[in-house]
């Protein structure tokens, strides 16, 4: 049988010249949830707890939520939400929220032994009216930049962080009380080095490790879709949701796989990273806020040691942040100061590029997208691609949550990097899937999941 994450990714993608989807979308009319809380407790959130520079989330739509369980953190223990607008935390749950919380998922021990565990919820209402079906997917790319920003903000402290995945779906939902249009995606561990619990890392960040669902059965959901559109989940991204859902710890596969080997095609080795590590983390924190704004690039020869930082510093959080090196990077390079133009891969573990194909058009390539003068004079973009049959093989429908917050981050990473380097970056959402591969070369079997381009801002 067919996984359902490729007929809902075919539906996300666009195309030229498409009047639009013939499907209608049927949605439920919700409004957004309520996030005051009325009669819980209140209390001023810790200095230091949350980036002082929020996330760079597709159109600054705010749609991730954000909650905390606390233990020993100078604050009543409990499950908390945090209220950013107000720099609060609202506490909607306790000792028996926390234990269910930790029964939830896979690696429970850690959970009780972690003093900080971010929890993200998506809301889905919040895009929905501009991105439709594909609502879902950028949702969790949002979640991926959202738990990127916080993993290096939190490292750049000192602190260890550990991305998890493998949790009940309604479980949590339940305990943080999420709406119908909410749904949990991710965690975040966060803990001082001292101390002593299992990090969960291979390697030294050459192993990957990841959880499954591919042993659940998925008869409901397909009996669900044949249903009609009279149903909760007519919408294919609500079906997506319960195809990526957990719902029995004792069925969920722990995969690990080992991603160390080079590639085919003649090797650029990159230059070290341009500054050091803490130069990066001090910078980061003292950027400015800004809005969040698409202008058009300038013709711009960027220098070989900014280039290589920012695919460098991408390992400076976990590049594959939710493991089993599924993600494929691909660097398309426009006018990098002496790098062919061409279409490489990056193999981070490797700190190389590998070239794939020949000089790519910086034109055709802007005619790829809904807004050409988007993309027209990019210095260099990262396009990320994976086999989402292979994937689903190994880790089941859930692996699209995964690859798609994996993407988010590496997003998050270059935009920061971009901004401390004076340059600038942004997601592209609305590009042609196939024309873009064609052009590229990319293989048929790979779909594209996000593309990031870098240039320098024409002001």
């Amino acid at each position: 049988m067919r996984f359902y994450t490729e007929s809902y990714h075919e539906s996300t993608q666009y195309a030229p010249r498409l009047s639009g989807d013939p499907l209608s979308l049927h949605w439920e009319n919700e409004p957004i949830p309520d996030k005051r809380y009325p009669g819980c407790e209140r209390i001023a959130m810790p200095r230091h707890m949350l980036p002082p520079l929020p996330a760079a989330t597709f159109d600054g739509l705010d749609s991730i939520n954000i909650y905390v369980v606390l233990r020993k953190y100078g604050v009543p223990d409990g499950v908390f939400y945090c209220d950013v607008a107000r720099h609060q935390l609202v506490r909607i749950g306790a000792g028996a929220e926390m234990e269910t919380l930790a029964n939830s998922f896979t690696d429970s021990e850690f959970i009780r032994n972690v003093p900080m565990l971010f929890l993200y919820a998506g809301s889905v209402s919040r895009t929905v009216w501009r991105l439709k079906e594909a609502a879902y997917r950028e949702i969790e790319k949002d979640a991926g930049a959202v738990i990127g920003n916080q993993m290096l903000f939190s490292n750049g402290r000192g602190f260890r962080t550990t991305v998890l995945g493998g949790f009940v779906d309604d479980s949590v939902a339940n305990v943080l009380k999420l709406a119908s249009t909410e749904i949990p995606l991710s965690a975040l561990a966060v803990y001082p080095d001292s101390l002593n619990v299992n990090a969960l890392s291979l390697d030294e960040g050459a192993g990957r490790f990841s959880y499954s669902n591919r042993n659940e059965s998925l008869e409901k959901v397909y009996a669900v879709e044949s249903a009609g559109a009279g149903n909760r989940y007519a919408s294919r991204f609500m079906l997506q949701n319960r195809c990526e859902c957990i719902d029995d710890l004792s069925r969920c596969i722990r995969v690990c796989r080992l991603q160390a080997q080079s590639l085919p095609g003649d090797e650029f080795p990159l230059t070290p990273a341009k500054f050091t590590n803490d130069y990066y983390y001090r910078e980061a924190e003292l950027l400015p806020q800004k809005p969040l704004r698409i202008t058009p690039f300038k013709p711009y020869n960027l220098d070989l040691d900014d280039f290589s930082s920012i695919l460098r510093w991408l390992e400076l959080g976990q590049i594959d942040m939710f493991g089993a090196g599924l993600l494929k990077i691909w660097v398309v390079v426009f006018n990098v100061m002496f790098v062919y133009p061409g279409v490489y891969r990056y193999v981070p573990i490797q700190k190389s590029i590998y070239m794939q194909s020949s000089q790519v058009s910086d034109k055709k390539f802007a005619r790829c997208h809904s807004a050409p003068e988007q993309a027209q004079n990019a210095t260099f973009a990262i396009i990320l691609t994976a086999d989402l049959n292979e994937c689903c093989n190994i880790l089941g429908d859930r692996a699209y949550r995964y690859l798609n917050m994996n993407a988010g981050y590496i997003a998050e990473s270059v935009h920061v990097s971009s901004r401390i380097l004076n340059k600038v970056s942004h997601a592209e959402h609305f590009y042609f899937e196939k024309e873009l591969k064609t052009l590229c070369n990319i293989p048929e079997s790979e779909s594209i999941l996000s593309e990031i381009v870098v240039g320098r801002e024409d002001s």
